[in-house]
């Protein structure tokens, strides 16, 4: 519903997407956040091993009445997390050629050089085998 002021309409506000406002202007959480970041460069951006840090921060927001106060496992984290996890090991991908692929076999062939063409602004052949070009008047 909106309200009438004055004549004109007032919409009604729309609360703040959870954990956004308000914001930390006195960077009472900063330090966490700080921590947060150099774990994951740490553990090349790998966000499991820095679980236990997110969880701190967010206890400090909930605790400094920058959040809403919830129970941690509504927000994904469990009792166990409070220190760092290793971090996951990364599946390295396998070029076409390490897993066997050949050139030719699927049904891709490679281009032949003699069916190559260079572009060029002028066509070339004509002017080499005497022909009259296409745009000229016979």
């Amino acid at each position: 519903m909106s309200e009438v002021s004055m004549g004109k309409r007032i919409m009604p506000g729309r609360p703040p997407d959870k954990g956004s406002f308000p914001l930390d202007h006195f960077s009472e959480c900063s330090k966490l956040k700080d921590e947060y970041l150099q774990c994951l460069k740490q553990h090349s951006h790998d966000n499991m091993s820095c679980r236990y840090l997110s969880k701190r921060y967010l206890q400090c927001r909930m605790d400094k009445n920058l959040m809403t106060k919830e129970p941690m496992h509504q927000l994904g984290f469990t009792e166990e997390e409070v220190s760092p996890a290793p971090a996951r090991k990364k599946e390295k991908k396998k070029s076409k050629e390490e897993t066997g692929w050949i050139v030719g076999i699927d049904g891709i062939k490679p281009e032949r050089s003699n069916e190559w063409r260079r572009p060029t602004l002028v066509n070339i052949r004509a002017f080499v085998s005497g022909a009259k070009r296409e745009d000229e008047p016979s």
